[in-house]
């Protein structure tokens, strides 16, 4: 069984103050963050582009196998009928086109899915007493334990800018 990792949950009291801290702790180099806040903050994070290169690859893969099938299918069993081409190209654009299409939408959601770690229907941060109010009014701010870093340096970084700090075993 894997060793609980340990983290600090920093309170603040608005988003401006969130952000700075956010950008702050990447200064300092800590990578493991995540940021709870009541409404979306789309400057805190830039765009994953994990999920488009899944997707594009699930499409990429689809279309290779529409196009294998249908090739596959004309030189295992040719038929010349009306003096057509063995590969007739134009035939196979549509099978070809709905592979591609199937397959990047369900490489998207499952990409989605396993890059947002889920489905998870329960985390160690719901148990938190800070954690309960983070949908309603709270901005908080989880930096999890990384090598390089000690808990103490990193408590009182995080005490000098935040409301309160805690804790929490995830």
């Amino acid at each position: 069984m894997a060793e609980p990792r340990h983290g600090l949950l920093a309170e603040f009291a608005d988003a401006r103050a969130l952000m700075t801290a956010m950008g702050e702790a990447r200064a300092r180099g800590h990578r493991c963050l995540e940021a709870f806040s009541p409404f979306p903050l789309e400057e805190l994070e830039p765009a994953d582009r994990r999920v488009s290169y899944i997707a594009l690859g699930g499409g990429l893969f689809g279309a290779a196998l529409g196009l294998l099938m249908q090739v596959g299918g004309s030189l295992d069993y040719p038929l010349d009928i009306g003096g057509r081409p063995l590969l007739a190209w134009p035939s196979f654009i549509t099978v070809t086109f709905v592979l591609a299409v199937l397959f990047a939408v369900l490489a998207t959601v499952l990409g989605l899915l396993l890059c947002c770690r889920l489905p998870r229907l329960n985390h160690p941060l719901f148990d938190a007493e800070a954690f309960a109010r983070a949908s309603e009014d709270r901005f908080l701010l989880l930096v999890m334990d990384e090598p390089p870093f000690s808990r103490a340096d990193t408590a009182a970084w995080l005490a000098g800018r935040a409301l309160s700090v805690d804790e929490v075993t995830l």
